[in-house]
């Protein structure tokens, strides 16, 4: 492996992903757009699996009667 990548000038940021000059690791500020993109980059297993766990839920006879109640109550009966 070569050295040149051992002691690179800018790392990530832990909080948003940024590549941050070393020197400037004390003084960077997160871009709240950023840093709500790492972190829904970072979800994105979770994200993706959502919709299955609600089409599971749905089917299944907590989910119909959630649905039911749901829409008992939207109509206000």
């Amino acid at each position: 492996m070569s050295s040149a990548f051992a002691h690179s000038q800018y790392m990530p940021c832990v909080e948003c992903g940024a590549s941050v000059a070393v020197g400037d690791r004390d003084s960077h500020v997160c871009d709240p757009d950023r840093l709500l993109d790492y972190t829904v980059f970072q979800l994105r297993g979770e994200i993706a699996g959502l919709e299955g766990e609600l089409w599971g839920f749905l089917d299944s006879s907590h989910g119909r009667f959630a649905q039911w109640l749901a829409e008992r109550q939207r109509r206000g009966s």
